[in-house]
């Protein structure tokens, strides 16, 4: 496989009626995913503060990165646009069904849409909305979408490194809305500064929540080895029992964990346009873990995490890993892993793969 060289960047789009949905998509914040234009419009109802002169193409500039830094970096922008959406479960509503449209003008036929219902209320306030009115209001606006657009989409909970005090409550909404369209929760945040701990890579309480979700069969994926080391991948597996790995390029600098990641199946769920925007993937010396993946048969797919800070959905990440040296066989293996990998009970995922062999005209037996 070709060594190419550098990532291109592209601006944001949105590839109108591609059709058939043929795409699976399971690492994508729904509050990194909200549309330039909704935040603005929010603030500017609201009254809020906005950056630079408070036109809309600041407000971009504000938000999305063009250039490599770091993971903190790229958070970064989240603080011009949770203001818009915190406590508002109208606004929730409607981000959650132009979710919908966006990632189906993209062509994807299932979708994991994760995100941390604690970021997004007023903890200062009673009288706000709660969590549970949050995700209710992004169920409701999932489940319009969905009869509107065609795609099938589900949602994932976030703890957040560093607020152990949510990780009781994300885990009560998982059990409470497994049935209503809840099917995992995850644990994201940056991982900086983890590189020379001897500590644990993740603490009591976060360890305690994630065996309590395995107690109560709640499916569990990790962020892990974005930035982090390779130790970080081996824990999340160890001790917080994931099903899954959010990013874990860095698995690479530990061989012998790897192998057994390879022999286990262990999904990863890679974002290459994220993963050199927050530097996870040095580019100096560019050969992405993507490409060693793809020549190892690796369990992966491909996701575009944060489209409203990358400017990429999925059709720009599928184009730049094109450009690495992938090739249409591996993009179609991605989308298969991804939904055999979902976390949809058995029949729902029976039902959509069977769309999906169908699209790529695979006979199965």
């Amino acid at each position: 496989m070709s060594n190419h060289s550098g990532p291109k960047f592209h601006g944001p789009k949105r590839t109108k009626n591609a059709s058939p949905l043929s795409r699976v998509e399971l690492h994508i914040h729904l509050d990194g995913a909200v549309r330039h234009s909704t935040v603005w419009e929010l603030c500017k109802q609201k009254g809020l503060s906005l950056p630079g002169r408070g036109t809309i193409d600041d407000l971009k500039r504000a938000v999305q990165m063009a250039e490599p830094s770091d993971l903190a970096e790229f958070l970064s922008g989240f603080q011009h646009t949770s203001p818009a959406l915190t406590g508002d479960i109208v606004a929730m509503e409607r981000v959650a069904l132009e979710f919908c449209e966006d990632t189906a003008a993209n062509g994807c036929l299932y979708v994991e849409a994760r995100f941390c219902p604690g970021l997004l209320v007023n903890p200062a306030s009673q009288d706000e909305a709660s969590t549970d009115d949050i995700l209710e209001a992004v169920l409701r606006g999932l489940q319009r979408g969905q009869a509107e657009f065609g795609v099938t989409v589900r949602v994932i909970l976030c703890c957040i490194r560093g607020l152990p005090h949510l990780n009781k409550d994300v885990l009560r909404l998982c059990e409470k809305y497994k049935d209503k369209g809840v099917v995992a929760m995850d644990i994201a945040g940056d991982e900086g500064g983890l590189e020379n701990s001897e500590s644990a890579m993740f603490d009591k309480n976060v360890v305690a929540t994630f065996d309590e979700a395995r107690r109560l069969c709640v499916n569990r994926t990790v962020h892990a080895g974005e930035v982090g080391p390779a130790k970080c991948v081996d824990q999340a597996l160890s001790l917080l029992h994931a099903g899954r790995i959010g990013h874990g390029y860095r698995i690479l600098e530990d061989e012998e964990l790897y192998q057994k990641c390879l022999k286990a199946r262990v999904h990863f769920e890679t974002c290459p346009t994220s993963s050199i925007l927050t530097g996870a993937q040095p580019t100096d010396i560019f050969y992405h873990a993507i490409l060693k993946f793809a020549e190892d048969g690796a369990n992966f797919s491909i996701n575009s995490d944060d489209p409203m800070v990358t400017g990429t959905w999925l059709e720009q990440e599928y184009d730049l890993v094109r450009s690495w040296g992938l090739n249409e066989t591996h993009i179609i293996r991605g989308n298969l892993n991804g939904l055999r990998s979902s976390f949809l009970p058995e029949v729902e995922k029976k039902a959509l793969l069977k769309k999906l062999y169908n699209v790529y005209h695979i006979h199965m037996d």
